[in-house]
């Protein structure tokens, strides 16, 4: 969830060549704290068996997946590169390097790793598991499970494969099936507090189909309006919207959220019931503590002519800017084809060709037939991505983001192709307050979907968090900058996008 109140927004040495056998149940006693989500020690306990056995496969492959699950992606990487060299043509050094080169960002890499996993052992979970998450980021979600049931098979004791079955169940058995993965967790764990404020949502929402489309499955348009940050400074753009037949909000319609946010007096106002629970830490940019955002549920949300019933509403202070009451996902209408219009300020939704008024259940796979001028989007959950190159470099991972009113680029990406100058005046800030860290690259040339954009500066800020609470390494931002300038048609079920330009009205 990214949004912008104000924008003009160790390396581990190698060890020793002298290996020892570790105590039998020292591998162990590592499996048994990565399980758990106890990731800082359990990267500790592989870390001394790497430091007594040079060699370990099992060790550089626990202590990849800890050190990324701990948040140190850079005290990883290194790890991953000795496990190829030091370990070569086994299962578990291909799977930390698969790991690794995901975080990176580098998605064909990750792939290629995870592939060659497979060719060493054709039921390793790990891999198996690595295929799904590639899978998923190319919206072949059919193909995605079946890689993660498999994996589960063959591994049904790893709560990490425990949970990807949960995910496919539904009703009492799937809330039976989290708590038994919670039950595994360390429950100081971020892993722990987020499956718990999982588990009390589905609790307090049983029986119940969340997110239901209350009006007919039919195409309609939505008229937007221009949000300003200061004269002449194009904020973004928003969606009048109608809670519980009572209370009408304006909220920042952002690419770059998912789902409904709103403020607390707000949610109050609109009547909206609390569900309880202990809430989850609401990310995105910013240096500030994240706040904690409370699960409620919207009887009725209407936007225009659509309505959808029984729709969860995350609810925490950051929401809220001075123009806005909070934010809506494009997600939202994910049922549906979006057409976002930007300079033509409106939204359009159009019937999937074929589908039914009952949306499938089961996940699909997406076509590798495409129409004429959409381009594949990565999906990470309901987050847009495309790959977009800096400065005629390799393509790397962007996000769509239409809440953000400048394009970013992270600091460390433009070090390589750019120069970068400290920008003081400028302020960055998101729903974790501001960023106190702001640089420009000169001379930025994006190159994304057949577009070119050539860029006399782009502001640079570090993205590391970011890709941390994504688990995926992101490059940069595309904001309004590009995408005001053009119509976004989304078709999230088949994870594509076609961006046609615009004439932008002068007023």
């Amino acid at each position: 969830m990214i949004r912008f109140v104000i924008l003009l927004a160790l390396a581990v040495p190698f060890p020793s060549a002298f290996a020892f056998q570790s105590p039998p149940d020292a591998i162990t006693e590592a499996r048994t704290a990565l399980s758990a989500a106890s990731y800082a020690k359990a990267a500790e306990l592989y870390s001394a068996v790497i430091a007594k056995e040079p060699a370990n496969a099992q060790a550089y492959y626990g202590v990849v997946r800890a050190l990324l699950g701990a948040r140190r992606a850079a005290e990883a990487y290194p790890y991953a590169e000795q496990a190829l060299q030091r370990c070569p043509q086994t299962v578990e050094a291909e799977d930390a390097a698969g790991l690794a080169m995901f975080r990176k960002g580098d998605l064909a890499s990750a792939e290629t790793h995870f592939r060659a996993a497979l060719k060493l052992h054709v039921n390793d979970p790990n891999a198996l598991l690595g295929m799904a998450s590639i899978y998923s980021v190319v919206s072949k979600n059919k193909t995605a499970r079946t890689f993660a049931m498999k994996a589960y098979g063959q591994d049904p004791n790893d709560p990490q494969l425990m949970l990807a079955r949960a995910n496919t169940l539904k009703g009492p058995e799937h809330i039976q099936a989290l708590q038994r993965v919670l039950a595994l967790l360390d429950p100081s764990s971020e892993d722990a507090k987020d499956l718990a404020a999982h588990i009390s949502l589905d609790q307090a929402t049983a029986g119940r189909e969340l997110r239901r489309l209350a009006t007919p499955y039919q195409a309609a348009q939505v008229k937007l309006f221009r949000i300003m940050d200061g004269p002449g400074k194009w904020r973004g753009v928003g969606l009048r919207v109608q809670f519980n037949q009572k209370q009408t909000v304006r909220l920042l319609l952002d690419t770059g959220a998912s789902g409904i946010s709103l403020a607390p007096k707000v949610a109050e106002k609109a009547g909206l019931q609390v569900l309880g629970g202990e809430g989850r830490d609401a990310k995105g940019i910013g240096d500030d503590k994240a706040g904690i955002a409370f699960e409620y549920l919207a009887a009725e949300v209407r936007i225009g002519d659509v309505a959808f019933a029984d729709y969860p509403v995350a609810v925490f202070r950051g929401a809220q800017s001075p123009d806005t009451d909070g934010l809506i996902g494009a997600d939202v209408f994910r049922r549906f084809i979006v057409g976002i219009d930007l300079p033509g300020l409106e939204l359009s939704l159009e019937q999937r060709p074929g589908e039914a008024a009952e949306s499938p259940d089961e996940p699909v796979d997406s076509s590798d037939a495409m129409p004429p001028g959409f381009v594949r989007v990565y999906r990470f959950g309901n987050h847009l991505a495309l790959p977009t190159s800096v400065n005629g470099d390799r393509a790397m991972i962007f996000l769509v983001d239409t809440g953000s009113s400048a394009n970013l680029i992270d600091a460390a990406t433009a070090r390589q192709s750019s120069f970068l100058y400290n920008d003081g005046r400028t302020v960055v800030k998101g729903v974790q307050g501001g960023v106190s860290d702001v640089s420009r690259a000169r001379r930025i040339s994006l190159v994304f979907a057949g577009f070119r954009q050539d860029n006399p500066d782009v502001i640079a800020i570090n993205l590391e968090k970011m890709s941390n609470d994504f688990g995926v390494g992101f490059s940069g931002i595309l904001g309004m900058p590009v995408l005001g300038q053009m119509k976004l048609t989304i078709d999230y079920r088949e994870g594509r996008i076609r961006m046609e330009p615009r004439p932008v009205p002068l007023h």
